[in-house]
């Protein structure tokens, strides 16, 4: 009988391994090129420095479980990333038209409340990650939404983003896959968010690691980051408006049953990437100036054959429309007239690409997924 079941488990941990890779090669991921920074943005959730002014908006609007999409009154998120050698910076815009954070202590069923997730894989490599003994093959930034008190970790008040003594708790599963008492990582990310009506912004740093981290050892070194390097990378973020989690929202499209045995968190091949560029984007060499706005639509994406283009912006008129691949190479251009136009994008391979117009000033970028 013991043989008999050693050889089951043998058989099923070959069943797990063989599903595990088919499902690598079918992965709609989404790849962000992130530019080096000279000098590190101020974690204040402002998020004006040098770094952010030209670096491009991805969005986050795949709702990875597998529900329809919220109202944009109810949800809306888009991000930047920018890099240095020690640190990955994350400039991120959340619309949410309610906050909510039932859970007392911040270790305790911590998702189902408003918070972002931030999957980050330092050597992008795919395999198993949830807790236990394949934790640290990645990490799962569970970040708080809602400011607490840090005078007080596992009782501590809900205080407003701005006040001085405002923590936004990080937590993730580690060695112990006990869902109610999972790691204090709040040293791993200084994060900031501000408020603006129903607007937040998120200003993020992340110390990286790799999979050698020990969470019994204070003295973990974050990895140097250079050139080239890609990391594994996706954000999701979790939406609650009724005393747990309704939706949760993200960067790339949920790939399977996500409450099957092999859902989007189970796994880092279902994670976008982030690759370093060591190009650095200075707004007093990088003509033309990138507007942020809301007046300039793409849709839909990602896209399989037409992509529209419209623009509501009164303040500029673009006059060319430009689509560009990861290599920054124009694949397409012509002009930009009446403020609408449509391009077929059918023939393209798919991927991520980047759709802009422009005029001699200005330049709107977006990233766009061709399926």
């Amino acid at each position: 009988m013991k043989g008999s079941k050693s050889l089951l488990f043998f058989v099923k941990k070959i069943l797990l391994t063989c599903i595990f890779i088919i499902s690598c090669s079918k992965v709609l991921s989404v790849n962000y090129t992130a530019y080096r920074t000279e000098t590190p943005p101020v974690i204040d959730g402002v998020g004006n420095d040098n770094c952010w002014i030209n670096a491009v908006w991805a969005h986050i609007n795949q709702p990875i479980d597998g529900k329809s999409l919220p109202d944009s009154i109810d949800f809306y998120g888009r991000y930047k990333v920018a890099w240095d050698a020690s640190r990955v910076y994350v400039l991120m815009e959340i619309t949410d038209d309610k906050l909510n954070d039932y859970r007392v202590n911040p270790k305790d069923n911590y998702w189902q409340d408003d918070c972002a997730e931030f999957f980050i894989d330092e050597d992008h490599v795919p395999e198993e990650h949830v807790c236990g003994a394949t934790a640290f093959n990645a990490f799962a930034y569970h970040i708080a939404a809602v400011a607490r008190n840090k005078a007080s970790y596992s009782n501590g008040e809900i205080v407003t983003h701005d006040a001085p003594n405002a923590i936004q708790h990080v937590v993730d599963l580690g060695e112990n896959c006990d869902t109610g008492n999972a790691l204090n990582l709040d040293d791993h990310v200084m994060v900031k968010i501000s408020k603006n009506g129903n607007k937040y912004t998120w200003e993020l740093e992340f110390k990286i690691f790799d999979k050698k981290y020990n969470q019994s050892r204070s003295d973990n070194t974050p990895v140097t980051l250079m050139p080239n390097k890609i990391l594994g990378f996706a954000i999701a973020y979790c939406d609650d408006d009724s005393g747990e989690r309704d939706n949760m929202i993200g960067t790339v499209a949920n790939h399977n049953d996500y409450s099957g045995p092999y859902p989007f968190y189970w796994s880092t091949n279902e994670y976008g990437t982030i690759t370093l560029n060591d190009s650095v984007l200075v707004p007093s060499t990088a003509l033309p100036s990138t507007i942020i706005t809301d007046n300039i639509l793409m849709w839909p994406n990602p896209v399989t054959n037409i992509l529209h283009v419209k623009s509501d912006y009164t303040v500029q008129q673009f006059d060319k429309i430009e689509i560009l691949n990861l290599s920054g190479a124009v694949i397409f251009s012509r002009k930009f007239e009446k403020n609408y136009t449509t391009i077929d994008v059918s023939s393209y391979p798919p991927g991520v690409y980047t759709a802009q117009i422009s005029n001699e000033e200005y330049v709107y970028k977006q990233l766009i997924i061709k399926l």
